[in-house]
């Protein structure tokens, strides 16, 4: 706890503000605060001593509103809940820290959606006759974010799960000639790599990196039987009315659109076995291999021809960042970066005659637990030692286009970010009674997650659900991908009181009501468990600001080696 020996209040402090319309023990609270000025010393709170849970509700509330059409970057929407956050933060007492002393970053995007009913995907096997797939039935294609119409053609080669890790014993790639050919390739990684080097190679920025960089023209894509139990191909379809987006950079170009991949599709599984007829192996022979973690590619006699048709537009969307600036003068100029993403994915193909995918989960809720983290920072009368960085990112859903601009183009000196902890979609359905930290195992924000989750009475758990890739999913990996250590702070699996399930019901949300119309605010939000998690990211930030030392990859750690950090 933190004491400021002061009789009166020092030119130009703030005073926790009394927000509008909250509950008399807040204001009440606030009046002691002021009494106690008087009496020559004034107690700090602890970090997570001024959260609230109504705050927090309150935030959701208005973000997950059906007023704001589903935040989807780029419209009026998510235009509305920028603007919102902003207001929150200066309120708490933040300065602004965006483009030009503002409180925004604007995000130049590229967005493209695919016209369905135009694209066609044609195998042509050396012996045998041209095949035409059905698209949406049998193929989705993807969108182009630099040509309104591609045309390729190329021959194919199978590479498994496309993934080159010598460091895990395994590449699909090795002595395989990509150049001017289509790879077909496994969703995800093998299930053998530990679950955050899983994640990083099952993403598609390394996949499509990595392809492009060894001369693939196409990309067409397969799920696992894993994959498909997780997300069913009608469940793709229903998706496939999402738009795909790029940041584009002062040079025109837009970030993570490889134009030289021209061929672009997704496989219904049930179509899978068509492209290994006159194969060495058959599909169920590749499915087993993939289980086993076998590297695998081979040629296929097969050629494929596709037409995509995109409809491309230009659009802008804010990035919104507030700064608490720090209280020691020689730490000041160094920073912790606090991300959670503010877009959703918008409006969309209706579900029970509901067309606004409001996003409470996703993510109002972290917009809500990082609003009300700053709060509570703020009210401290002895600020951290370092700044901390308060940044609600845009185009999240799109691949991480907000935060990867952020980071690309940063409103502070890159060098000068010495750590980052991001919040997304902490579905908390019951009195959680663990954590997750995401990256914890990677730097020394580890032990700093476990001193707060002791401090807050949880467990801290690792990742429960590896299949699903989180760790580089979100914000932080952009963080991660320029040599930041970064930890991402999630729910746990079990609940405090053993009459409430927390796991059964999560599945259910993953099941039933994620990227849903559902994933609105008649969900059972356990707002308490929130609290808590706002809590623990206070202690996190305050803990890491006010070190002596900047946080640091462990010794040998993959993604300190393979992300060397970049120069400001």
């Amino acid at each position: 706890m933190r004491y400021a020996p002061l009789a009166c209040l020092a030119p130009g402090t703030r005073m926790p503000a009394i927000r509008p319309f909250a509950p008399l023990s807040r204001a009440l609270a606030a009046l002691a605060a002021l009494c106690a000025v008087s009496c020559g010393r004034l107690p700090g709170p602890d970090p997570g001593e001024a959260v609230s849970p109504d705050a927090i509700r309150a935030h959701v509330s208005f973000l997950a509103d059906d007023a704001l059409e589903g935040r989807l970057a780029g419209t009026r929407g998510y235009d509305i809940a920028a603007r919102y956050v902003a207001s929150e933060l200066a309120q708490a007492g933040l300065e602004p820290g965006g483009k030009d002393g503002a409180w925004f970053q604007p995000v130049p995007l590229v967005e493209s959606v695919s016209l369905l009913p135009a694209a066609k995907l044609t195998l042509r096997p050396a012996n045998g006759a041209p095949l035409e797939l059905k698209a949406v039935e049998d193929f989705l294609p993807d969108a182009s974010l630099t040509d309104a119409e591609v045309v390729a053609s190329a021959p194919m080669v199978f590479v498994g799960f496309g993934v080159s890790a010598p460091e895990q014993g395994h590449d699909d790639l090795a002595g395989v000639d990509l150049a001017g050919k289509v790879a077909l390739v496994f969703g995800g990684a093998p299930a053998q790599f530990p679950p955050a080097i899983r994640a990083h190679h099952s993403s598609r920025l390394t996949k499509n990196a990595l392809l492009a960089a060894r001369g693939a023209v196409g990309i067409i894509s397969l799920q696992t039987p894993e994959e498909q139990k997780r997300t069913p191909w009608a469940r793709l379809v229903q998706q496939s009315w999402r738009s795909r987006m790029g940041w584009v950079g002062a040079d025109g170009a837009v970030n993570g659109a490889w134009p030289q991949i021209r061929i672009r599709a997704a496989i219904n599984p049930a179509r899978a076995a068509t492209f290994f007829a006159g194969a060495p192996i058959t599909l169920e022979q590749a499915y087993a291999a993939a289980e086993a973690g076998t590297p695998q590619a081979f040629d296929l006699p097969l050629e494929v021809d596709q037409l995509r048709k995109s409809v491309i537009r230009q659009r802008t969307s804010d990035n919104v960042v507030g700064i608490l600036e720090g209280s020691d003068p020689a730490l000041a100029g160094e920073y912790v970066a606090i991300s959670a993403h503010l877009d959703h994915v918008g409006k969309g193909a209706p579900i029970g005659g509901d067309t606004i995918y409001n996003g409470a989960f996703d993510n109002a809720v972290g917009i809500g637990i990082m609003m009300e983290t700053a709060r509570a920072l703020a009210m401290l009368h002895e600020r951290p030692r370092r700044s901390v960085l308060f940044i609600a990112v845009t185009a999240e859903e799109s691949g991480l286009q907000g935060s990867d601009y952020f980071v690309q183009n940063p409103t502070v000196p890159r060098g000068s970010i010495v750590a980052n902890i991001n919040m997304d979609m902490p579905v908390a359905l019951a009195p959680l009674a663990d954590v997750t930290a995401f990256g914890a195992e990677h730097s020394s924000l580890g032990a700093v997650a476990e001193r707060a989750a002791k401090a807050e009475g949880v467990g801290l758990t690792p990742d429960a659900k590896p299949e699903e890739v989180f760790f580089v999913r979100s914000d932080q990996y952009s963080f991660v991908r320029a040599g930041i250590p970064a930890l991402y702070i999630d729910q746990g699996m079990t609940s405090s009181d053993p009459a409430i399930d927390q796991k059964g019901p999560y599945e259910a949300f993953l099941k039933d009501h994620y990227h849903q119309p559902s994933d609105d605010l008649r969900l059972p939000i356990h707002w308490p468990s929130l609290a808590m998690l706002a809590r623990l990211n206070a202690r996190i930030i305050d803990e890491v600001a006010d070190a002596n030392e900047r946080p640091t990859w462990n010794d040998g750690n993959f993604f300190g080696e393979t992300f060397a950090p970049q120069k400001p």
